[in-house]
């Protein structure tokens, strides 16, 4: 589904705001008739009476214009706000099905472009084009049409300006916003990227000294975006100011052309002043246009991330789900892997057995964490295959794989939400006391009902008040209260005395006796009476599969 598509479904609701704003514009016009009228009367002779009633008309004329314009702005409101519902909904509902190393790719600038920027700039264009298009458009046309019934000269000493205006103006300033919206977001994005890498990479900067580099790398993407954004805004101006001259010739037009037909005695008085008065109202509309076309650029860039989001590549799933599922046994079948041109895994077949605990190890980029990942279906295997019990990811619903398969990574993400709820994420219908056996299992209970609150103590923004072995065995706790069968960890005893790690590990051991099968990357080989009777070693293109026993006497060895 495309951007276009959301518009078509309120096409039904966008017309009647069509035909209302057209009704504005027919009582916007009504005012100009009367005003004609009147000049016309006073000029004849007229009583206060006849200036009343139609002082009256006017005034009824307006207000039925600016009621008629109400109306049609409320509704294309409330159309644009359900547009742009469904718009973020499925946004958020492809980001589901996206696989993670899309979402890595593109960065956290994107999404935060799109989700909170692009679609908040849409609001005003789709809720306004209607009624200000229609307005700024059709009543200068009426007026014009008007002007041409009372007489041809000043119709087109009105025309021609205006039309000049908009032939000089349009394509120029189309062709500018093209570039902004392609040029202008993609500094935005690249800035709000580096925003969010510092806030969130904050502690790391400062441990490691890298203030100073941080803040000149923001510095520098501001600077783009402030090069560029200055750039396209000076060429907007010379675009614009020429096009500002020719709306005020549009005055000057009315004023010689319909001085000079009075002068000669083949124009009334009071048309004349009447051209004169809706010349500027004329100006005014088609200036308030071309300032609406400002907002091109916001469409058309919103346009293109939502469709670019949209079809983007998703996990994909069959169309009849797979039927039972006899155990848990994950086999990996000739399973190679690269991100864009580095190859990680190359040719990998072996057989994770059901309720057996396997360790993975290997040097920092051997595909560890890649192994867990596929494993977990956030990316699908480029070559071979993926099974579970014989039947393959493929043949999954993501909704069947994830019944089955727990996976606890090295930034899951806490809410900034209750301990309570936190945990409770791992199983929705969890009651209180098997949330606190899933925390007493994870080694948290204590520390957490030392807190003021206990369990009802806020996590704060991805974990923030806790310490780093708090959030990882509040993480744990969360993993357990799902009470799934495979449990995937990559990294857990990160940020974990050494007592805490024996106790996660003993932890890791009771589980594992009581039927759960946990894959865990780790580098405590030091552990090795503890990480599993299994290891997958990874080194390049060769890799080990087998007794952990034997594969620490070989290292030892070697």
């Amino acid at each position: 589904m495309r951007f276009k598509d959301f518009v078509k479904e309120h096409i039904p609701v966008y017309s009647v705001s069509v035909v209302l704003a057209i009704a504005s514009v027919f009582f916007g016009l009504l005012p100009y008739y009367a005003v004609y009228r009147l000049l016309l009367r006073i000029v004849q002779g007229c009583n206060g009476q006849t200036v009343l009633w139609y002082a009256l008309l006017i005034l009824l004329s307006l207000a039925l214009e600016i009621l008629m314009h109400c109306l049609s702005t409320a509704l294309s409101h409330k159309t644009a706000f359900s547009i742009l519902k469904k718009v973020r909904l499925s946004i958020t509902e492809k980001m589901m099905r996206m696989p993670l190393g899309y979402m890595q790719a593109k960065g956290s600038g994107y999404f935060h472009s799109l989700l909170i920027d692009s679609l908040e700039h849409l609001e005003y264009p789709l809720a306004h084009a209607i009624p200000e298009t229609t307005s700024n458009v059709l009543l200068p046309v009426s007026v014009i049409a008007l002007l041409f019934s009372f007489d041809w000269r000043m119709g087109l000493s009105v025309l021609i300006p205006a039309a000049l205006t908009l032939l000089f103006y349009l394509p120029m300033y189309i062709g500018i916003m093209n570039e902004f919206a392609d040029t202008y977001y993609t500094m935005l994005e690249n800035m709000n990227g580096r925003v969010i890498e510092y806030i969130r990479g904050n502690k790391e900067i400062k441990i490691f000294g890298r203030e100073d580099a941080a803040l000149s790398q923001y510095e520098t993407s501001i600077d783009e975006y402030k090069t560029a954004t200055l750039r396209l805004y000076n060429r907007m101006y010379v675009a614009a100011s020429p096009s500002i001259v020719l709306l005020s010739s549009l005055l000057a037009s009315v004023l010689s052309v319909g001085g000079f037909l009075y002068c000669v005695g083949s124009l009334s008085a009071h048309l004349y002043l009447f051209s004169v008065l809706v010349s500027v109202g004329i100006g005014t509309s088609l200036l308030k246009f071309t300032e609406f076309m400002d907002n091109f650029y916001y469409i058309k860039n919103g346009e293109r991330l939502i469709n670019e989001v949209l079809s983007a590549p998703e996990l994909q799933e069959p169309d009849t789900a797979a039927g039972e599922i006899p155990n848990n046994e994950i086999a990996l079948h000739h399973v190679s892997f690269a991100y864009e041109d580095v190859q990680v895994l190359h040719d990998i077949s072996l057989v994770f057995p059901e309720k057996t605990k396997t360790a993975i190890v290997g040097h920092s980029g051997s595909g560890k964490t890649t192994v867990a990942n596929l494993i977990a279906r956030f990316w699908d295997v480029q070559e071979g295959s993926i099974t579970i019990g014989g039947v393959a990811y493929r043949d999954l619903s993501l909704d069947q794989l994830m019944q089955r398969v727990n996976y606890v990574t090295q930034d899951t993400f806490l809410f900034n939400m209750t301990i309570m709820e936190n945990i409770r994420l791992g199983k929705p219908d969890a009651s209180d006391e098997e949330v606190i056996e899933a925390a007493k299992k994870a080694y948290c209970h204590e520390f957490i009902i030392a807190f003021e609150n206990g369990y009802n103590t806020s996590a704060g923004d991805d974990g923030a008040k806790l310490s780093g072995g708090q959030r990882q065995r509040v993480l744990l706790a969360r993993s357990l209260a799902a009470t799934k069968k495979l449990l995937v960890l990559d990294e857990p005893s990160n940020n974990l005395d050494f007592k805490s790690k024996n106790e996660l590990y003993e932890k890791l051991k009771k589980l594992n006796s009581e039927g759960v099968a946990i894959l865990m990357v780790t580098h405590d080989l030091d552990h090795k009476n503890l990480i599993g009777k299994k290891i997958l070693a990874l080194n390049g293109e060769q890799y080990f599969f087998g007794d952990t026993e034997s594969y620490v006497e070989k290292i030892h060895h070697v």
